[in-house]
């Protein structure tokens, strides 16, 4: 007995069992199969409790070249970023789609293994530049360098368009097929309200974010566009890593990343800098107590004056304040104290136009180990 159960998008076919008689003994053989295949991901498996047998038929195939060098959002692009020519047009148009339509390859791994090369050449920059640094202030670093939002203005300055037109406004504006194939493709907010499953209720991205405050994003509401040019970004950076290799990943990184101007002196925030200098100071082995002294002074008695007070352990001066009060003037010093032990930077080596860090050739250890965080 074969029976066949449709509903929906979904087909099931149950396989029951057969009682066969054959003289005049019963024997009686049970069939045990399930099948399920969703037309959006086409998953089979031959029993919902067993996750061992879930198996993923889609057939995914890269976009060829000839069809992908058609597209002139794809050639700007190539040539606005001045990509080399082993960089192929198809997987330039991979690193832009996040759809799984039409069979075609999207970036997941593009992306994975580009936010991996940017995490680990970011981190080893700051590393070696700032060895310093308190580990929420780096962390900081790193996400303002990589984040999402940085990455998408950086998405944005290259010229990345996204494919916002419906099928409808394509054919009517008589689109070629190819240009599609140029724009960041990413399935938007209304699109994904769009596909209903039964028994199922998604959260939009704002109220996911509203009902997690401890995820990885802090309960920071990310729009959709803007994880899309991230991954685009972060794709671009894969691919350019497994078609042209390290060296040329490494530049392109240092030259569009790297090279942006980050100030790091104002992600410092210090509750109480005197307590913390003290405390660094023990940390560091001074044998000298710390002390404020007022270096010099104008206008006491007068509605503005100026002070200037400067830190000092024993003749050594960590470094001076000016206020318009001998207390401000005094936590300035002490925070320029601060500032200026963890923003040290290690100078290159004699012949070394910028300091190296340990992925370059020829790389030898000529900075400094931090000693942690200071505790309060």
């Amino acid at each position: 007995m074969l029976r066949s159960v449709r509903g929906g998008r979904k087909a099931a076919t149950v396989a029951a069992a057969q009682v066969m008689r054959t003289a005049g003994v019963c024997r009686t053989t049970s069939i045990r199969s399930f099948s399920y295949t969703s037309n959006e991901n086409a998953t089979t498996f031959e029993s919902p409790s067993n996750f061992g047998s879930y198996k993923n038929n889609i057939y995914t195939h890269r976009l060829p070249e000839s069809t992908a060098e058609q597209s002139p959002d794809l050639v700007a692009l190539r040539a606005r970023l001045a990509l080399p020519p082993q960089f192929s047009f198809s997987t330039l148009s991979q690193a832009l789609n996040m759809e799984q339509k039409e069979g075609l390859a999207n970036n997941f791994g593009l992306n994975t293994l580009g936010k991996s090369l940017l995490s680990y050449y970011v981190s080893e920059y700051l590393l070696v530049k700032y060895p310093r640094l308190p580990m929420p202030i780096h962390n900081q670093a790193v996400d303002a360098y990589m984040g999402v939002d940085s990455l998408h203005s950086i998405g944005k300055s290259w010229g990345i368009q996204a494919d916002r037109n419906s099928s409808l406004e394509k054919y009517l504006a008589q689109e070629p097929f190819y240009v599609k194939y140029g724009k960041l493709r990413y399935l938007n907010e209304s699109q994904r309200q769009a596909v209903k499953e039964e028994g199922v209720i998604e959260l939009t991205d704002r109220e996911a974010a509203a009902a997690s405050a401890n995820s990885a994003t802090g309960g920071k509401y990310i729009p959709q566009e803007s994880e899309a040019y991230a991954s685009a970004v972060r794709a671009i950076v894969g691919g350019l890593y497994t078609h042209c290799g390290e060296e040329t990943t490494k530049q392109f990184i240092k030259d569009h990343i790297l090279s942006r101007k980050l100030p790091i002196d104002q992600m410092f925030q210090f509750s109480q800098p005197m307590r913390e200098l003290v405390r660094l100071s023990e940390k560091l082995g001074f044998k000298e107590p710390v002390e404020v002294r007022l270096v010099a002074e104008t206008g006491r008695l007068t509605s503005h004056p100026i002070f200037v007070t400067a830190v000092f352990v024993g003749t050594e001066k960590l470094g001076e304040g000016v206020g318009g009060s001998l207390a401000e003037a005094k936590t300035r010093a002490a925070v320029n104290s601060l500032m200026g032990y963890y923003l040290y930077s290690p100078m290159a080596a004699e012949g070394d136009a910028e300091l190296k860090v340990p992925s370059d050739e020829g790389y030898k250890f000529q900075g400094v180990v931090g000693l942690g965080d200071v505790a309060i």
